[in-house]
């Protein structure tokens, strides 16, 4: 095994609970290795099944979340979670929107060069714990 690599996917994992804590949700890990999601979140109303990554540096501002969706079949993770470590923070998305990518930008608006710029670079705010949950409780009530 890599250390790099397990050091990297362990304190991804602490990163993603710390923020989810502190977002008022309980956090609970699964015994062993052999689940396809690395956290379990109670939000209230359900329990969900959290998949960590580490996002990965895009450029200067933007930070990606990749998957393998062969990986992951329907039903088995509900919520993907990126670690951004230079931020300090996570971002989420929910299982039944993410495709292989997501790219997030977390360049201040009133620094990007035009109106496009700004209406196409989603924001960290769009891929808050709470905006996840949002569209899986309006996913799941349709």
């Amino acid at each position: 095994m890599d250390l790099e690599r397990g050091w990297r996917g362990d304190a991804s994992e602490a990163l993603v609970a710390a923020d989810i804590l502190r977002n008022g949700y309980g956090v609970a890990y699964p015994h062993g290795h052999e689940q396809k999601y690395d956290l379990v979140i109670d939000v209230g109303w359900e329990l969900l099944r959290v998949q960590v990554k580490t996002a990965s540096d895009y450029d200067e501002y933007r930070y990606e979340l990749e998957i393998s969706p062969e990986k992951y079949s329907d039903g088995t993770v509900d919520i993907f979670a990126g670690a951004i470590h230079r931020e300090g923070t996570a971002i989420y998305m929910p299982a039944h929107e993410m495709e292989k990518t997501q790219r997030v930008n977390f360049n201040p608006p009133e620094e990007m060069p035009s109106d496009w710029h700004r209406e196409q670079a989603n924001l960290p705010g769009e891929f808050s714990i709470d905006e996840a949950l949002l569209k899986i409780r309006e996913f799941t009530d349709s």
